[in-house]
């Protein structure tokens, strides 16, 4: 299966690196077609300018990365989103991408019941995301917004199905013996 991975963290020590360079390993040693999405190392500018927005109606973009990064989900048959919650959602780094590459016309479609999504050849999904909010705290507290905008919001509008959310939490209050154990989870997944 052909799959991209795409990381929205900067900080290269951090536990969203050490779970892309798990997952990565895992799809590579399953036999996998990776693609490694690195948004920060690859500069991507997140802001959503008004260059882009005179021409997003029309299924453009005024960055000439979008197109390239189209062509990479394109190609792909699963994407692995591997991102921090900072202040209960995404960084500004993982919206701006989203924001500036799922385009109409691209992505999705407007219909009467909405949006009409277009990734329907994506056939899995996997979200993974650590944060210090406890989990319960963050879908009764807080609402759950990474399950409403990105999995419902985004990926399911946009036309992908088989979407599994997996969040880790609180990380910087456990030990090195149960990151291992999230570590080893996550890898599991993309054994096969």
């Amino acid at each position: 299966m052909h799959t991209l991975v795409i990381l929205a963290h900067p900080y290269s020590k951090s536990y969203c690196h050490a779970l892309y360079n798990k997952v990565v390993q895992q799809l590579e040693q399953a036999g996998h077609i990776v693609d490694c999405l690195h948004l920060d190392e690859e500069n991507f500018d997140p802001i959503m300018r008004s260059a882009d927005l005179a021409v997003y109606a029309r299924s453009q973009s005024a960055d000439p990365a979008v197109p390239l990064y189209q062509a990479r989900i394109d190609a792909a048959q699963q994407l692995v989103f591997i991102f921090p919650i900072w202040w209960e959602i995404m960084p500004a780094l993982l919206k701006g991408f989203i924001d500036k590459v799922f385009t109409n016309g691209w992505a999705y479609e407007p219909s009467k019941h909405g949006v009409k999504g277009l990734l329907t050849h994506i056939q899995r999904a996997v979200v993974v995301t650590t944060m210090n909010t406890p989990k319960w705290a963050y879908r009764w507290l807080y609402g759950n917004a990474v399950q409403r905008a990105l999995v419902r919001g985004t990926l399911r509008k946009c036309g992908v199905r088989n979407v599994k959310w997996v969040a880790l939490s609180p990380i910087s209050y456990v030990k090195n013996a149960q990151r291992q154990k999230w570590l080893n989870r996550v890898g599991a997944m993309f054994d096969s």
